[in-house]
């Protein structure tokens, strides 16, 4: 697979409360793609121990998220291995 155009730059990481470090955010991250900055991305350990990247979104008045930032599948993937690797975190197969 070639890798995707995508570039991750300038990631800075905001450590989270006591109380949500508890509950597995590990903190708020801030980097550019492609240019573009992005902003208010949380990054989390799962129950089972694997890291996650939660892209934010706003909920409509029927409940439904709507995503701010739409990557696909390849975008995401490399943005996440970018930033995991920047990070100095190992990537789940």
């Amino acid at each position: 697979m070639r890798p995707h155009p995508l570039q991750v730059t300038a990631l800075r990481i905001t450590p989270p409360s006591l109380h949500d470090a508890a509950r597995g955010l590990i903190g708020y991250l801030r980097f550019c793609i492609g240019g573009i900055e992005v902003d208010g991305v949380t990054l989390r350990r799962t129950r089972h121990g694997n890291l996650e990247l939660a892209f934010p979104a706003r909920r409509d008045s029927q409940g439904r998220l709507h995503a701010y930032l739409r990557l696909d599948d390849a975008a995401l993937r490399s943005v996440e291995e970018q930033i995991f690797k920047l990070l100095g975190a190992e990537v789940a197969p």
